[in-house]
């Protein structure tokens, strides 16, 4: 018998405190119905702040997140998690998930 994993992929992201923030991904593959939210959780308190998710082609399979220098000056210099799920016909995954870390550079 063969095993069977839904796990979401893996990607840490490395951010500067009091920087505007954002990158673009690409499934190469329609996400046409699905909705998205992503957010950063604090591993401290558990505090968790909200990622923006624009739809910026979703038949291509592209978004985008971001977040705002006010928003990313209120975490601390300090490793965070981050995930990003995805919603359709009722069903929610999890489609990414990593470390958040933010960095201080002068």
């Amino acid at each position: 018998m063969t095993d069977f994993n839904q796990i979401p992929g893996k990607l840490d992201i490395t951010a500067t405190r009091g920087d505007d923030f954002s990158f673009a991904l690409d499934f190469d593959i329609s996400l046409s119905g699905y909705t998205f939210s992503a957010q950063v959780v604090t591993i401290s308190t558990g505090t968790l702040v909200p990622l923006t998710v624009t739809s910026t082609d979703l038949t291509l399979g592209k978004i985008g997140i971001s977040l705002i220098k006010a928003t990313l000056s209120g975490l601390s210099v300090a490793q965070h998690h981050w995930y990003l799920d995805a919603t359709t016909g009722g069903a929610t995954r999890r489609f990414l998930a990593g470390e958040f870390n933010v960095v201080n550079y002068p």
